[in-house]
């Protein structure tokens, strides 16, 4: 059984990975197929500065979310493991 989890790991990655493109791919089919040039596809109602206030959203949202993991887990690392009931 170990051989088979040791085996399977890329698998996760891999499916990552290949939901990601499907769904870029069925996104954007036009732009991806040659049907549209990519240079003709930007929006001309998003700005640069809206991709910026979003960009360092995502990037405050993910270091807040990293700061609560590293806490939790240092949490649990400092109680350690329980005794063992009888």
């Amino acid at each position: 059984m170990l051989w088979v989890l040791m085996l399977a790991f890329p698998f996760p990655y891999i499916a990552n990975t290949v939901g990601w493109m499907t769904a870029e791919l069925g996104r954007q089919p036009w732009l991806v197929y040659g049907l549209f040039r990519t240079q003709n596809g930007m929006s001309s109602v998003v700005n640069s500065g809206s991709a910026v206030f979003t960009l360092i959203g995502f990037c405050g949202l993910y270091f807040v979310l990293g700061l609560l993991f590293v806490y939790l887990v240092g949490r649990e690392i400092f109680h350690g493991p329980e005794a063992a009931h009888d």
